[in-house]
This record gives structure tokens, sequence and C-alpha cells, in this order.
């Protein structure tokens, strides 16, 4: 093992002691944002991309934006 190799193990083994490992569920219970699956009808699909395409962003993007709207809207989110 070299030194530089030797030197990253110490450090990780210092900031990180085996004992206090954080689980996936931890994780996960801390991200701030969740992924979701969706599965879109063919011609909702087609349209979702024509816009994002149109607005130069992503699929993801903009589906995120439009549930967003939508949920403003029905005053869900304040």
């Amino acid at each position: 093992m070299s030194f530089l190799e030797s030197l990253l193990h110490e450090l990780q083994d210092q900031l990180v002691p085996a004992e206090s490992a954080i689980s996936a569920g931890q994780v996960a219970e801390s991200a701030t944002s969740e992924r979701l699956n969706v599965t879109l009808p063919a011609g909702i699909m087609s349209r979702l991309k024509q816009q994002a395409l149109q607005e130069g962003r992503s699929c993801s993007s903009l589906a995120t934006f439009l549930i967003e709207d939508g949920l403003r809207r029905h005053t869900v989110i304040r």
C-alpha cells in the first residue's frame, strides 16, 4: 500500500468511525428530495417531452414544476 493510500485510510477512519456508520435508512430519512416513479399514458408523455424540449429543460424538471404548480393551484402548498 502506498503512503497516500495509507494516509487516506487513516483519515477516513478518523472522520467516520466504524461503529457510527450511517445506515441507508438514515440517509433516506434526511433527504431533502425523494424519487417518484410515475407511469404516464403515451400521449401525456409525448406532450411532456415536446414541452420540455421547447423550454430547453429535462422532462424531470418540467414534471416537478407542473406537479408543484398543480399542488399550489389546489392550495396544498402555501
